[in-house]
């Protein structure tokens, strides 16, 4: 056996496991580029360089079987047991770890952008994966799923279809036609008042559209991160040189992809807008992917940026991640301070989180203040800032009277 030799199983194999019909999810990796390595550092260097890649890619795809298709392509399937949002959520955390951990061999670093085509649900999960890889070059996108419940491709007859499509077309030409507004929510305390931006789409009519009838059809089209960019540079380029604080909100989703990433930082530096800028992560999306997330929170906290975790009190709250991931700020969830005049769970829960907060130097913010009621049993517990519709109502940001 050769020392460089790929351990994995090899396309024969692939393809007859496949066959047994275990399999319901399927992602194709391409490694962009990688005739330069060979041409460049040659094909010996080359073959050691696959032979990592597989070997990071069996410890960093957990719950799935990886496979070496030959040339530069790798695949990894997944049974019924694995949910999809976990198997979406490795292939991500693979693509950003390739992208920022390089492979350091005979004294090179080489990065490794990585492609990848996704097929969920399909009765011929290879073809619809190779297509979509093939869609990457063509979206300019590193990654693109498709998913059959989502896509209706075996459903003609589907009652949703026409709304799909009406929704489709929206947000493709809003995005092409930069029909997204940004709008803004004040946070604020005894003394200091700051923004929370939100997002807002305007239709073919020139009507404001809720983010709930555009934000998850974008990411069922995979152009949620095309979204997140244009708000970043529409925030940045309003809050530049005002001096006031405003953050912006990420998902996992958003941290995972390595485009998105980049643009970012990219911005806080033209801009030189880290030390006003904070980011919220919504916390009941779930982080599994910790050592990412971490990596990213280095770089912008580096930046000055601020963290804020969203919606904290719901879900699998965690205490312990909120010092691993170095929070400054959190935003209990709306859902709890509208009960804390009603529920005695409630303002326990909320007492605890706000005790645990203080003990390690965390601020709070309590979302959706809505009655003076409310505002005082906060201020009771000793809550730090405040955001909700007692004070005001999202605006649009050409409506703020800034000083």
């Amino acid at each position: 056996m050769e020392e460089n030799e790929i351990l994995l199983p090899n396309r024969k194999e692939f393809l007859k496991d496949l066959e047994s019909e275990v399999f319901n999810k399927l992602v194709i990796f391409d490694i962009s580029g990688f005739g330069n390595i060979n041409h460049y550092y040659g094909y010996s260097f080359g073959e050691k360089i696959l032979k990592l890649i597989s070997l990071r890619l069996e410890d960093k795809f957990i719950g799935s079987k990886i496979y070496y298709l030959g040339a530069d392509v790798f695949a990894a399937a997944s049974c019924f047991e694995l949910s999809k949002d976990r198997f979406i959520q490795s292939i991500k955390s693979i693509i950003w770890y390739f992208g920022y951990t390089p492979i350091e061999l005979d004294e090179y670093k080489v990065y490794i952008p990585l492609r990848a085509g996704v097929a969920i649900n399909y009765n011929e999960l290879v073809f619809s994966a190779e297509f979509a890889l093939k869609q990457t070059r063509v979206l300019k996108h590193n990654l693109v799923i498709y998913d059959s419940e989502q896509h209706h491709i075996n459903h003609p007859n589907s009652s949703s279809i026409k709304e799909d499509l009406y929704w489709e077309t929206q947000i493709i030409q809003a995005i092409k036609k930069d029909k997204f507004e940004i709008f803004a929510q004040s946070i604020s305390n005894q003394t200091d008042k700051k923004y929370e931006v939100l997002v807002r789409m305007k239709d073919e009519k020139g009507k404001i559209v809720s983010p709930y009838f555009f934000l998850e059809r974008a990411k069922k089209l995979n152009l949620y991160s095309e979204i997140t960019k244009k708000i970043v540079q529409k925030s940045f380029e309003f809050f530049d040189s005002k001096n006031i604080e405003f953050s912006i909100n990420l998902s996992i989703s958003d941290i995972l992809e390595k485009d998105v990433v980049d643009y970012i930082i990219q911005k806080i530096y033209e801009f030189d807008i880290g030390h006003l800028l904070t980011i919220e992560i919504t916390e009941s999306e779930g982080i599994d992917n910790l050592e990412e997330v971490i990596s990213f929170i280095r770089i912008v906290k580096s930046l000055g940026v601020k963290i804020a975790i969203d919606d904290f009190g719901t879900g699998y709250s965690n205490f312990s991640y909120l010092v691993t991931l170095q929070a400054d700020f959190i935003k209990l969830d709306g859902s709890i301070i509208q009960d804390l005049n009603k529920s005695k769970t409630a303002k326990a829960v909320v007492e605890a989180i706000v005790f645990f907060a203080q003990k390690v130097g965390i601020k709070t913010v309590a979302e959706f203040v809505s009655s003076k009621e409310i505002f005082n049993i906060c201020k009771e517990l000793d809550i730090d800032y405040f955001q909700g519709y007692y004070f005001d109502e999202p605006k649009n940001v050409k409506e703020l009277k800034l000083k």
